[in-house]
């Protein structure tokens, strides 16, 4: 039957309009259109034979990935960005440099691996201390990979990781329950998942 590969083009094309911006969908579409048609013609829908049914699943699944990968910034108010990055599959490189400062960061890994490099940024300043400034740091983590690399000032404090059952934390640094009084750049790390590791390593 044809209507449950409909529904799932349907389902993939939806995604694809959320994950990305208008006029990058060419190459990932292109290849989730191709992998169908290879796999309703392996079906014998188009009037082939059976063949392998691997490579067209395979075809769509680096579609996805590649259009789930990665992630641009966006703003929130004039002047203080939040950077997201989205790892689905295949691996994300990245190190931060702005020119203004950070209020958050958020970096997803699903079934992926995700190494965000944020030793060279500044900080925007906490509205509740005076002097100190702190970078709020979301990851969502599915039997993936998340590695956070900071600078060897920075000071790492635990925000929400109640939620992430099976997440193995393999910090090389310090995670503070309560942050230190003298701490001038704090990182808030909150942590959402299932499976996976979320490594923290100072340069």
């Amino acid at each position: 039957m044809v209507l449950p590969y409909a529904l799932v083009a349907l389902g993939l094309l939806l995604v694809l309009r959320a994950a990305l911006p208008k006029g990058l969908l060419a190459g990932p579409s292109a290849l989730i259109v191709s992998g169908g048609l290879w796999a309703a013609y392996d079906l014998g829908y188009l009037g082939g034979t059976a063949g392998s049914k691997v490579l067209p699943g395979l075809v769509i699944a680096v579609g996805t990935g590649l259009a789930l990968a990665g992630g641009e910034a966006e703003r929130v108010g004039e002047g203080y960005p939040l950077r997201r990055y989205r790892s689905v599959l295949l691996p994300v490189r990245r190190k931060l440099v702005t020119d203004t400062d950070l209020i958050k960061v958020g970096v997803g890994s699903f079934f992926g691996d995700a190494r965000i490099d944020l030793s060279s940024v500044a900080f925007a300043l906490d509205p509740r201390s005076v002097g100190q400034r702190v970078l709020e740091v979301d990851v969502t983590v599915l039997f993936g990979r998340v590695e956070l690399i900071l600078d060897a000032a920075c000071v790492v404090v635990k925000g929400n990781v109640e939620n992430s059952p099976a997440v193995h934390f393999a910090e090389q640094v310090r995670v503070h329950v309560t942050p230190p009084t003298d701490a001038e750049r704090r990182v808030l790390l909150n942590v959402l998942g299932v499976g996976g590791s979320v490594a923290i390593r100072s340069l």
